[in-house]
């Protein structure tokens, strides 16, 4: 598991990380790699381009939707002085998420579109859109009675990439 974490977040640490910089602009390149455990209440987001920094990525309201296997999710990313609330519209390529009872794990895809729905601080007036896609794996012991479904980890990591402008910078 340790290597698999480490091949995922190796390309990410190469991103700059000038905590919460941003250059006044016109719409430019926006790049974002989030990274987490799907159990921690925010995953880690690296920011390059016009917004340069880390930060978490923290859900404000999530709505699945297994009929047709899609998300819809709003999430709060603060990066240095600023923050963007970013409205996610997904899809999952594995559903349901039970357990494979033989090893306790489930792996998948995911992606869909971005969007900026507000700004505050440094980031105040900022719009942009963009795609994002990645890859989830979960787990849990196991137990006398098969999966401890009650107890499960794992790990998300992906590209978030798209076009951002700052106003009023």
């Amino acid at each position: 598991m340790k290597k698999v974490a480490g091949v995922l977040l190796g390309p990410l640490l190469a991103l700059p990380a000038a905590a919460g910089t941003a250059r006044a602009s016109s719409t430019h390149d926006q790049s974002f790699v989030l990274s987490g455990q799907v159990e921690a209440p925010s995953l880690t987001l690296f920011a390059s381009g016009v917004i340069n920094g880390v930060g978490p990525l923290t859900a404000q309201t999530v709505d699945y939707r297994p009929s047709d296997r899609t998300y819809r999710e709003t999430d709060l990313a603060v990066i240095g002085g600023g923050t963007l609330t970013l409205s996610f519209n997904g899809a999952f390529d594995t559903w349901p998420f039970t357990l494979d009872p033989r090893t306790c794990t489930q792996h998948g895809g995911l992606a869909g579109t971005w969007n900026v729905t507000g700004a505050g601080g440094t980031f105040t007036g900022a719009t942009g859109h963009g795609t994002f896609s990645g890859r989830f794996l979960t787990y849990a012991a196991r137990t006398a009675t098969g999966c401890d479904e009650a107890a499960i980890k794992g790990f998300v990591a992906g590209p978030m990439t798209g076009s951002l402008a700052l106003h009023g910078s």
